[in-house]
């Protein structure tokens, strides 16, 4: 499906349902505590648990019951996470910035604990993309025990490519699959408009820029 799309085979409507569904969808593949640690590692700040466990359940946009909020239909958060000792919310913005809305927070928040308050688990709630501020939040709601927790779409980009760097030199036949499952998966963000970045301070530099050669920077063949 992703070389569909990026070989213009059909048309891709771009938005922020297709760059969560195709960034997740290929997540979800890899390991649990592969998937664990990139998703951990993405936050500004640490306040996921060190390890996970298995991955029991992830879902896309749960319809839940609205009561206590303001909604008159359903409470629809855009992926849901269930470990065996706690369970994550992830509310995704398809733009970096002032896009997170607090009260649907707390409605998540609410129609969680109408759905599955019961099971007394430990709530973490991301917000991914669309943050007003990366300052830590604490949680604004007594129902039950949630952890507001904040990433974005670059964060998390720049996460899944330490983790292919961390084993691009090793020649294992059972990590070309995680090699390929980070390469659709930067091409999943170049497809929604986010790309790797190159830093000056990373790259291998062979002529250097003194005095004696700067005027020649600008010297073009003719």
């Amino acid at each position: 499906m992703i070389n569909y799309f990026s070989k213009n085979k059909g048309h891709l409507k771009i938005c922020e349902d297709s760059l969560t569904s195709s960034v997740f969808d290929l997540l979800k593949y890899l390991p649990a505590e592969i998937f664990w640690n990139i998703l951990r590692k993405s936050l500004y700040h640490d306040k996921l648990p060190s390890i996970s466990g298995e991955l029991i359940a992830i879902k896309f946009w749960e319809k839940w019951s609205p009561e206590g909020t303001s909604n008159s239909n359903y409470v629809e958060p855009d992926i849901f996470l269930e470990f065996i000792d706690f369970d994550i919310i992830i509310e995704a913005k398809r733009y970096n910035e002032f896009q997170q809305n607090i009260n649907q927070r707390k409605s998540q928040i609410q129609s969680y604990s109408n759905e599955l308050g019961s099971n007394n688990k430990k709530l973490y709630y991301i917000q991914l993309g669309g943050l007003h501020s990366i300052e830590d939040e604490p949680n604004e709601i007594d129902i039950i025990d949630v952890v507001i927790c904040k990433t974005d779409w670059s964060k998390l980009l720049n996460q899944i490519i330490a983790e292919k760097k961390s084993i691009e030199d090793v020649n294992l036949a059972q990590l070309n699959s995680y090699k390929r499952i980070y390469n659709d998966l930067i091409r999943c963000f170049e497809m929604h408009g986010f790309y790797r970045k190159s830093w000056l301070c990373e790259m291998k530099i062979t002529n250097r820029i003194n005095t004696n050669n700067i005027n020649r920077l600008f010297d073009y063949a003719k």
